[in-house]
């Protein structure tokens, strides 16, 4: 009988250790994942705000100038800076999109990350459709000074009109600080923003094929 309750004694403690393991993993595991997120999101939200900030700066420029400077002169190659500019936003999107999919694939509940690090942006979600047809029109345009006809300044003024609700969204470096924590926040407003946009024109971005003619001889 003693012999039965040391079995038992051992037991539970053997069973207690391998329970404090495992928490203490998870735990570890969990910190781990929020401290990545953490560090990558201080440097995605300057790339994003920066983005956001140098598009605004072209599309004006490319408006007053009526043409599209792409030499390499102050506040030139604008073509290139406003796409690559809509591709860092688009890959920030992607990069979160992944780490949400392989979150919810493979960490066990203990090891997932509080709500405040997760975003909600959807593959489906009009925001990176916006930001790709954007793309197009400013895509390997290797013209020196591409001419901007009046149906490219309508729709770079449509550019324009929409990166300013993003503009205001995310601020300018002095006058706005976004904490880690807004962040995605942020991300579920940009799409929401970009959803009001269209309403306000009154069109379904997707039903109605805005922006599919992309005003590039690229894509003629």
């Amino acid at each position: 009988m003693i012999f039965k309750k040391r079995i038992f004694k051992i037991g539970c403690c053997l069973a207690f250790v391998i329970l404090l393991v495992l928490t203490y993993s998870f735990y570890r595991e969990k910190r781990m994942y929020e401290q990545y997120l953490t560090s990558n999101i201080r440097q995605d939200l300057v790339d994003m705000k920066s983005a956001i900030i140098t598009n605004d700066r072209m599309f004006n420029r490319i408006l007053e100038d009526g043409k599209i400077i792409n030499e390499m002169v102050e506040d030139g190659e604008q073509a290139r800076q406003v796409y690559y500019g809509l591709i860092d936003m688009m890959q920030i999107i992607n990069k979160y999109n992944f780490m949400n999919l392989t979150l919810s694939q493979e960490a066990n509940w203990l090891a997932k990350p509080a709500p405040l690090f997760i975003n909600h942006i959807e593959v489906g979600d009009i925001w990176p459709q916006a930001l790709r047809r954007m793309q197009m029109t400013f895509e390997r345009l290797d013209i020196s000074n591409y001419p901007v006809s009046a149906e490219l300044k309508d729709r770079i003024q449509d550019y324009q009109e929409l990166n300013h609700r993003w503009l205001n969204l995310v601020g300018d470096f002095e006058t706005t600080v976004i904490e880690e924590k807004d962040w995605p926040q942020i991300l579920y407003d940009l799409e929401q923003e970009t959803r009001s946009y269209f309403k306000a024109k009154n069109v379904d971005f997707v039903e109605d094929d805005v922006w599919r003619d992309a005003l590039n001889p690229r894509y003629d």
